[in-house]
């Protein structure tokens, strides 16, 4: 009877150890789907796992000569507002512009680094097709983050702030993109005396880069704004 009861208890205290290291195992293991933001592809490339395609306007492969290329995605804008609360961008003379706010992705498929070089001049594009209107081009300096997709203004922040700073200076953009890695900027835009809906696109001719804007129906243009050179 005693060397039963010895073996009932040991058996009991078995079980509930092998219960608290089950439950243990598994709390470890336990991840939320919504801390997961990026995977890895098949191609080495870190990619948002969720719908990147509701914000994308155009996404266009470059082929090069080996077979691989060059691609790259334009968004659709957000804007109208610096701010929340309906603020609108106006410069020190109190002119009144429509703000809109793009991001770029280029992914360097190719074998070889790619030396991007891209500058916006302080000067203004008259494109648009009312008198007296024109265009303005920025290149904001804050990092983009997948994780701010669908945030105000894609997580672009201090615009205000930047746009006072930079508002009749030229904004560059320098970046080595290695074989397999991308970069994600983003290009802020002011229009003054035009309206409608607003798109954007980095174009590639070759080696030159176009930034192309539109402001449906008031007008379009491109502009020539630098280069990839591999």
């Amino acid at each position: 009877m005693r060397k039963s009861l010895i073996i009932l208890i040991l058996a009991i205290v078995w079980l509930s150890s092998c219960g608290q290291r089950s439950k243990s195992t598994a709390g470890r293991v336990s991840i939320d789907p919504e801390e997961i933001d990026l995977a890895e592809s098949d191609n080495g490339l870190v990619s948002p796992i969720h719908n990147l395609d509701q914000f994308i306007y155009t996404d266009t492969l470059y082929s090069t000569s080996t077979g691989k290329g060059i691609t790259i995605q334009n968004s659709l804008p957000k804007g109208g507002m610096i701010e929340p609360g309906g603020t609108q961008y106006s410069d020190s003379s109190g002119k009144r512009y429509a703000f809109a706010v793009f991001w770029t992705r280029i992914i360097n498929e190719t074998t070889t680094p790619l030396e991007l070089n891209i500058s916006f001049p302080g000067d203004s594009f008259a494109i648009f097709t009312p008198a007296n209107s024109y265009l303005k081009l920025f290149l904001p300096t804050d990092t983009f983050s997948y994780h701010e997709l669908s945030s105000f203004n894609y997580g672009l922040s201090g615009v205000k702030s930047f746009l006072d700073a930079n508002f009749n200076k030229p904004t560059e953009l320098q970046k080595t993109i290695e074989p397999n890695e991308e970069h994600v900027f983003y290009v802020a835009t002011l229009s003054y005396q035009a309206g409608g809906t607003p798109r954007g696109a980095l174009i590639l001719k070759e080696s030159d880069l176009y930034y192309s804007m539109s402001l449906a129906p008031d007008g379009s243009g491109t502009v020539y704004c630098g280069k990839i050179e591999r």
